[in-house]
């Protein structure tokens, strides 16, 4: 999938309504055995503002796979008990875009009959809608993204999720072009969450975020200020 413009957090936003053909991402399990793809998520940490980019994430697990027109079931893990950690305040257009490379030399054409979820710790579908698109580009790659945060393609926040939002991987069926002389040549995931104030972290050890360390300080600062009450009081006796 395309990057998207530094500065410019609406820009993959219109790109991706120009070129995706949306579909309601209902959790369910694939036809197709799942082929698992362990991915590291790097150092813990939370990301924020018009920036907030993890990834691309490169893995060569599909590499050779023909572009035939066949179906892939994948299962992404996040190894080493890692999550990413989705706030009240992460944009609705968060997603997690997969990207595959090929050796096509021009656009390789979209995926189609695309579908994907969010798992959970215990490797199960976390429940509620979200929206799958695909694009392809003329650099040989053709991808498919996932926004579990949107209820439908006009960009409807889903208003039945519980905040913060923990997964532990991200689940993706979809039917590859029809091209037997392409192969894949590789792949990457990547988490987008442009948006000004938008946040997103990375566990297993997720730090504290702004508005929980400005609580801490206000919590701390009149705890200081009673025991300085206190003290003068008892100083004046």
């Amino acid at each position: 999938m395309g990057r998207a413009t530094k500065g410019q957090p609406g820009h993959r936003t219109s790109r991706m309504k120009l070129l995706v053909a949306a579909m309601l991402g209902l959790a369910g399990a694939g036809q197709l055995h799942a082929i698992g793809i362990d991915i590291n998520l790097g150092s813990p940490g939370v990301l924020t503002g018009i920036n907030a980019q993890l990834g691309p994430i490169s893995f060569s697990d599909l590499n050779g796979t023909p572009v035939n027109g066949s179906s892939l079931s994948l299962d992404f893990s996040f190894t080493n008990n890692e999550f990413v950690r989705l706030f009240s305040n992460t944009t609705p257009f968060f997603e997690v875009g997969l990207t595959l490379l090929t050796n096509a030399g021009t656009d390789p054409g979209v995926v189609v009959n695309g579908t994907a979820y969010l798992v959970d710790q215990n490797g199960n579908a976390l429940p509620g809608f979200g929206i799958v698109g695909r694009s392809s580009s003329s650099n040989g790659s053709t991808g498919i993204g996932l926004f579990p945060l949107l209820a439908d393609a006009n960009g409807t926040p889903n208003s039945s999720l519980t905040f913060p939002l923990d997964f532990y991987g991200v689940h993706f069926d979809f039917t590859l072009p029809n091209d037997p002389l392409v192969n894949v040549t590789g792949g990457d995931l990547t988490f987008f969450g442009a948006g000004p104030n938008s946040q997103f972290a990375v566990g297993p050890h997720v730090p504290d975020t702004g508005s929980t360390w400005l609580l801490f300080l206000i919590g701390t600062s009149g705890l200081l200020a009673a025991a300085r009450l206190r003290s003068q009081h008892r100083n004046r006796r």
